[in-house]
């Protein structure tokens, strides 16, 4: 049991080290690819200038936005997603809302825990808002200095 154990850590750190090829262009870039594959119309609003975002800082970013829009279609059957990204002092703040059916949890070792684990090591925040019938809200607070 120890080393299925030792194995499940090592392939998280793995998987925490892949960097998706749509970052190359940088996060901005990356999150107008992701609203175009959207299959659920998807809004996304940048609020420029934005500080310059550390590569993890732009993977955690990037990871969490494409995790809620793969939730938001798959999982609450959102009609609707919106994506805003903006500066909040000298972190960057992501806000993926969706108007599906809610009721979203972050479950230990569900993809939200992922995310929240994440965005922890990075010292940010991630908070979830999720009312049965009301949407789901995810927002995470990244430091970029």
């Amino acid at each position: 049991m120890t080393e299925l154990g030792t194995a499940v850590a090592e392939l998280r750190q793995l998987a925490h080290g892949v960097r998706p090829s749509a970052l190359d262009d940088g996060l901005p870039a990356a999150l107008r690819q992701l609203s175009g594959r959207s299959p659920t119309p998807l809004t996304l609003h940048i609020v420029e200038p934005l500080p310059e975002v550390p590569e993890i800082v732009g993977a955690t970013a990037y990871f969490v936005a494409s995790e809620a829009v793969h939730n938001a279609t798959r999982h609450a059957q959102a009609q609707r997603i919106s994506i805003v990204l903006k500066q909040q002092g000298v972190s960057i703040s992501l806000r993926i809302s969706d108007d599906g059916r809610g009721g979203a949890r972050c479950a230990e070792g569900g993809g939200l825990a992922g995310l929240t684990d994440r965005v922890n090591a990075l010292g940010g925040e991630l908070r979830l808002t999720s009312a049965e019938g009301r949407g789901t809200t995810l927002e995470a607070v990244l430091p970029c200095g």
